[in-house]
């Protein structure tokens, strides 16, 4: 954002007694914060900007755009604690950046240390987030990402399943509350939102770490977005996440073990406007095939 640009709050019809209290509430936070540049709030019904920090108060959703791009998307009713969360962390962006960088790749490197210890080793000695990662990165570089977008992303895949740290102890030492999430399979998405929602260096990964296992037709989890509503991150990692589970796991999801390369890819196209975004998929698919042909694989 420039210097004296507004956050930008934009909706579809009138503005209900909710939306004006949201902004309300909304313009006293973005006044007693520290930011660096002080920002405004300007109220529109225009449905979309190019340019800087946007919210969309829709009937069913809050959506948060910076310059153009969904960064994230709470359900109605969401505290507005959740999108200000969002909107602080892009603000404090600029913020004592030698500081700021140094802290954010400590506390990173410390989740993604103990990330690759808790999990499982292949015989190279990767373990699934990090494959996750080094595709997520191959597959950024297809689809004609920036370098800096290329390395938050690889950093995103790295963090995305954060959430399963911390299950095994919820299980043996709090029955009560696994009871709520046994039976239910977002348990980690859910978690792993919470533990990085409480670490204000990390909150611009939140919307990857919770939505990487929504669906493109809205049967996913844990909020049924669809589409292009789930963040773009999360829907690449999506991609390289079902590929490596299908090559490196065993479960119940299908039959029999692990899955050569190519049956994985096939399994990918049939998910492909499903499950997957369609043209992520599809640029996947091919680069994974030419790795193959190449004998990479």
């Amino acid at each position: 954002m420039k210097r004296g640009d507004p956050v930008r709050i934009f909706f579809e019809e009138k503005i209900s007694d909710d939306v004006k209290e949201f902004i309300r509430k909304f313009e006293h936070d973005l006044e007693e914060t520290d930011i660096p540049e002080k920002a405004s709030v300007k109220v529109t019904k225009k449905r979309r900007y190019d340019e800087g920090l946007n919210l969309y108060l829709g009937e069913e959703r809050v959506e948060i755009l910076n310059n153009g791009q969904i960064v994230a998307t709470f359900s109605k009713g969401i505290h507005i604690s959740g999108p200000w969360a969002v909107v602080r962390a892009i603000l404090f962006k600029e913020k004592s950046v030698i500081n700021w960088e140094w802290a954010r790749k400590l506390v990173s490197g410390l989740f993604q240390a103990l990330i690759v210890m808790l999990e499982s080793e292949d015989k190279e000695g990767f373990s699934h987030s990090q494959r996750v990662a080094k595709l997520s990165e191959e597959l950024g570089e297809r689809l004609g990402l920036s370098d800096e977008e290329i390395s938050s992303l690889r950093e995103h895949a790295m963090l995305h399943d954060v959430g399963k740290i911390g299950i095994e102890q919820l299980m043996l030492y709090t029955p009560t509350r696994i009871r709520l999430f046994e039976n239910l399979p977002q348990d980690h998405t859910i978690l792993g939102s919470v533990y990085l929602a409480s670490i204000e260096l990390l909150w611009d990964v939140v919307p990857s770490v919770r939505s990487h296992h929504e669906r493109w037709d809205g049967k996913g989890y844990p909020d049924g977005l669809k589409g292009e509503e789930i963040p773009y991150f999360a829907r690449i990692i999506a991609v390289c996440d079902f590929y490596d589970e299908l090559t490196h796991f065993v479960t119940s999801e299908w039959d029999g073990g692990p899955k050569t390369p190519e049956e994985a890819l096939n399994m990918i196209e049939k998910e492909a406007g499903k499950a997957l975004d369609p043209r992520i998929a599809k640029v996947f698919v091919d680069m994974m095939r030419e790795k193959i042909k190449r004998g990479d694989l």
